[in-house]
Parts: structure tokens; sequence; C-alpha cells
């Protein structure tokens, strides 16, 4: 009867253990399924140019437009400066 119970436990247990690759297949990405975040799709940096008498000629500009992961709704930002190499297209960001 101990062998019965002992073979049923071990046998139970090898039936039990989970396979690494299949299981990491299921796992998401929380940043690729948050619904408050999405992907770069356009990125790009622009010049405006100041009025005559301004301490700087110019003054740079860098928008880009993020992709939602859940709304597929493109929404459009600003930031100061030339930061096309910090909002590259296709990286991920989140509100």
């Amino acid at each position: 009867m101990k062998k019965l119970l002992l073979s049923a436990i071990v046998l139970i247990a090898m039936s039990c253990s989970s396979n690494d690759e299949s299981s990491s297949s299921n796992v998401t990405d929380p940043i690729t399924t948050d619904c408050d975040c999405g992907r770069i799709v356009r990125s790009g940096a622009f010049n405006v140019v100041n009025t005559p008498g301004s301490p700087t000629p110019t003054t740079t500009f860098t928008t880009y437009v993020v992709l939602n992961n859940c709304s597929n709704l493109e929404r459009t930002y600003q930031v100061s400066g030339n930061q096309t190499s910090t909002y590259p297209v296709g990286k991920y960001i989140c509100n």
C-alpha cells in the first residue's frame, strides 16, 4: 500500500512539472498590452525661427506620435530640443 501511494505521489509530481519554454510563450509583455502605453510610430525635430533681436535665432522642438496599444489611436506629443534619440520610432512608452 505504501509503495502504491508513493508511486502515485511521484507520478503526480512528474505530471505537474512545467516546461520553461512552453510557459514563457504564454507570458505577455505588460508594456505592449498596457492600455496606458503605446509605440512611437513617427518622430522628428524641427526649428522655429525666433523674432529678430531674440537671444537665440532658432528654437528646436521634437514631436513624436504614439499609437495606443488598445485603442489604436494616435496622439502627438511635443518636447523642447532635439530629442529624436530619446524618442525613436519603435520605442514603447507609457503615460
